[in-house]
């Protein structure tokens, strides 16, 4: 043991992003001198970050509670993230007369990746991060402070590769229980994303899920809230859409007006994706996870497209009238002109809601278009992982919902469980719902092909995940991307 004095530091960096940083500097590890006192004072780090301390001791069950992240963490990386990207990269490589440039870029992102999956699982660094879930402070702290580790029986020295793979770990960490402690509505929605995943139900075709007869429900408080909240969204939207004679879906707006549906997918969106959303840029925060539940009505017609948004977002069938207009965008129609068929339909339409046959001028049919067609462009986004293809229209809102519970135990009631009124109470919570609507023909070219095909899209997010949380251990440029957009191209043609 090294005894060291103590020593004054005025100024000490404790802003920016823990995304961002290669090395951690606590205030609180400076003048600890053995792996004892660095143990201590990594407890009190804990404290800081919403563990119950008491005495400079851990609460009960903390320490498990702390491992569980870590465990998340690493299997989020060694079972999800790491696999994704290296598929991907592999049968990039298989493309006929790749330049070497970028066949060197992804032989050196598989030949990264499967460092960190060595580094992660069964190694003597993957054995320290198991034995304490304090130890990764100490291992991304040792550079500044060496003698974090003086006294342990195993640990001599800390590599660099060491204190870098630890500092990804507790960055994924961060992102992981930043889930449950900045928003519970959104950490309900990721634990019944767990349930459904422990059940082997698939978080893509949740339309199709039985959610007014299931009787198959999660025993965990956050995933049942979660669950009513996702089935009362669900109860309303069954009950606008019918199956006709020939057995296909049509949309019905209750007044009259119609639209022939060729299929209805709705996605809960997985514990994994809303880590990797979180971590992929600096303003990710949780509040900005706004398309937890993404539904999408795909057209037999293009042009029914406006007939089917504006009796969604006038009768009050899903959007409602807290939607916020600049989270609606459209890509479907380019010009006017493109929309003109569109808004003569939806024309006739409302005329025909109110009794009497329309037969709008060529001049009114282009005047509204015109108008319709600026207020639905003037909020487009800008994400840079996004293929620019896409040809839909799109709308994120927080849906309303009524959410019951018993009065004598504040228990969440499922869909299928009856209590007297008397013994009930509701509380309102928010779904937060991406709504989308194309036509199948428009949807098949843009979302399933090319750069716009979803796993090149996450795949070109998870590289920018990586790029965050293992750099210098992982480096794919930034400037490589459009290359990589370029063989998505070919590769999902």
């Amino acid at each position: 043991m090294q005894e060291h004095t103590e020593t004054q530091e005025l100024y000490h960096e404790i802003f920016g992003s823990v995304l961002d940083r290669t090395d951690l500097t606590p205030y609180l590890l400076r003048n600890c001198y053995d792996y004892k006192s660095s143990l201590q004072r990594a407890t009190l780090m804990m404290g800081n970050r919403g563990f119950q301390v008491v005495n400079g001791v851990l609460g009960p069950g903390e320490m498990e509670r702390a491992s569980g992240y870590v465990s998340k963490a690493i299997d989020f990386m060694t079972r999800w993230l790491f696999p994704m990207v290296d598929d991907q990269m592999k049968h990039l490589l298989e493309l006929p007369s790749l330049p070497i440039e970028q066949q060197n870029r992804y032989r050196n992102a598989i030949e990264s990746i499967h460092t960190l999956q060595t580094l992660l699982v069964g190694s003597p660094l993957a054995s320290l991060i198991a034995e304490d879930p304090r130890n990764l402070f100490l291992l991304v702290s040792a550079k500044k402070y060496p003698h974090l580790f003086e006294g342990h029986p195993s640990v001599t020295q800390v590599p660099s590769r060491w204190r870098f793979a630890a500092c990804a770990v507790l960055k994924m960490c961060h992102l992981i229980k930043s889930i449950e402690e900045d928003s519970q509505d959104i950490y309900d929605y990721a634990c019944l994303g767990m349930f459904f995943e422990t059940h082997a139900i698939s978080l893509s075709g949740l339309y199709q899920f039985p959610w007014t007869e299931s009787t198959i429900f999660p025993t965990d408080e956050n995933a049942r809230r979660a669950f009513v909240k996702v089935a009362s969204f669900f109860r309303k939207l069954y009950a606008s859409i019918s199956v006709n004679e020939d057995g296909g879906l049509v949309f019905n707006s209750g007044d009259g007006v119609q639209v022939d549906l060729v299929e209805v997918k709705a996605r809960l969106k997985s514990p994994e994706s809303m880590f990797a959303k979180l971590g992929k840029d600096a303003s990710g925060e949780v509040y900005n996870l706004r398309d937890i539940l993404a539904v999408t009505f795909l057209l037999k017609r293009r042009d029914d497209s406006l007939t089917l948004f504006h009796a969604l977002q006038k009768q009050g069938v899903i959007l409602q009238e807290n939607t916020v207009s600049t989270s609606i965008t459209q890509t479907l129609y380019d010009t006017p002109e493109d929309m003109a068929n569109a808004i003569r339909i939806l024309m006739c339409n409302l005329a025909r809601r109110e009794g009497y046959e329309a037969n709008p001028s060529d001049h009114e049919v282009l005047e509204n278009a015109t108008s319709f067609l600026n207020a639905l462009t003037a909020n487009e986004r800008n994400n840079p992982h996004s293929s620019g293809l896409h040809r839909k229209f799109q709308c994120k809102i927080n849906y309303s919902v009524p959410v019951p519970l018993r009065r004598d135990t504040y228990r969440v009631l499922m869909p299928l469980e009856e209590a007297p009124q008397e013994e009930l109470i509701m509380r309102q919570h928010t779904l937060p719902v991406e709504l989308r609507i194309s036509d199948i023909h428009s949807w098949q070219v843009s979302e399933l092909s090319g750069d716009a095909h979803h796993d090149a899209y996450k795949c070109r997010q998870l590289l920018v995940l990586l790029n965050r949380l293992f750099t210098p251990l992982f480096n794919f440029p930034k400037e490589a991307i459009t290359a990589l957009r370029a063989d998505q191209n070919r590769l999902f043609k």
